[in-house]
């Protein structure tokens, strides 16, 4: 038996038009992370852990804390020099 798929079609109307959308890969104004680079060195767990809570305390418990924190101690250091 053969179906009539034309009985399946039905005629409800056009989807909504889509909003506009900015581009936002183009419209990145954020800085190039192209020169920065990682830092790795090894340190004793506790020293970690101080560090770790003390960037969340200075700069928020979320990702770069870390990082802040240590660049602001660069800075620190050499305004000291």
């Amino acid at each position: 038996m053969a179906t009539n798929i034309t009985k399946l079609k039905t005629t409800k109307g056009a989807p909504p038009a889509a909003d506009f959308t900015p581009d936002v890969i183009r419209a990145d104004e954020r800085a190039d992370d192209a020169t920065m680079r990682p830092i790795q060195f090894r340190v004793p767990e506790s020293v970690f852990a101080e560090f770790s809570e003390r960037a969340g305390r200075e700069f928020g418990f979320n990702k770069g804390s870390k990082s802040q924190l240590f660049l602001k101690l660069w800075a620190d250091y050499q305004k000291s020099l």
